[in-house]
């Protein structure tokens, strides 16, 4: 592995650590709290149009943003037996990570040749006011701005080398993630 991607795995790491040192022991209220508290029963109402369950019965609006792959992520930590709060720490943090390496990556790919500055502006994105702002609160509309680097890594690649319909291609399966 190259020093670069030690250095990006390092910063991943600290952004980690950030997350958890954010009210340790407490859920914080995200934009559905039982999919924290309950995930696995939060997805199979997330499969129905209407939910009994919530303000006297509601028609689900956003429910079925969370099937992938927050829904899954929050499962598999419940049946891991973590607690609530450790599993939230830990999707807020690979949010940050993901965020962090691909504005790094991306920035790599631009042209731009020293690590210092690459990781940066992966830091400065991932710790971005709108990024910092719905993590917490409305964590599902923190997971598409993550991803919105890696959809341009091969969007710009394409463009300077290769296929241009492949590099396409490639970004729109990104989105799908």
């Amino acid at each position: 592995m190259s020093r670069f991607a030690w250095r990006v795995l390092a910063g991943c790491a600290l952004l980690l650590g950030l997350a958890f040192t954010q009210d340790p022991g407490y859920v914080v209220a995200d934009t559905k709290y039982d999919l924290a508290v309950a995930p696995a029963d939060f997805l199979v109402r997330a499969l129905h149009l209407w939910d009994g369950e919530g303000a006297l019965g509601q028609l689900q609006n956003q429910a079925y943003g969370y099937l992938w792959p927050t829904g899954p992520f929050f499962v598999a930590g419940a049946l891991a037996g973590l607690p609530a709060w450790v599993v939230q720490r830990l999707w807020w943090g690979l949010v940050l990570a993901v965020a962090f390496a691909g504005a790094a990556r991306l920035v790599r790919v631009l042209g731009v040749r020293s690590d210092l500055a690459c990781l940066l502006a992966g830091a400065a994105y991932a710790l971005s006011p709108r990024m910092l702002t719905t993590l917490g609160p409305i964590s599902s509309e923190s997971w598409p701005m993550a991803l919105a680097p890696w959809v341009l890594v091969p969007l710009v690649v394409g463009a300077e080398r290769g296929s241009p319909r492949r590099a396409a291609a490639w970004a729109l399966s990104l989105i799908h993630i």
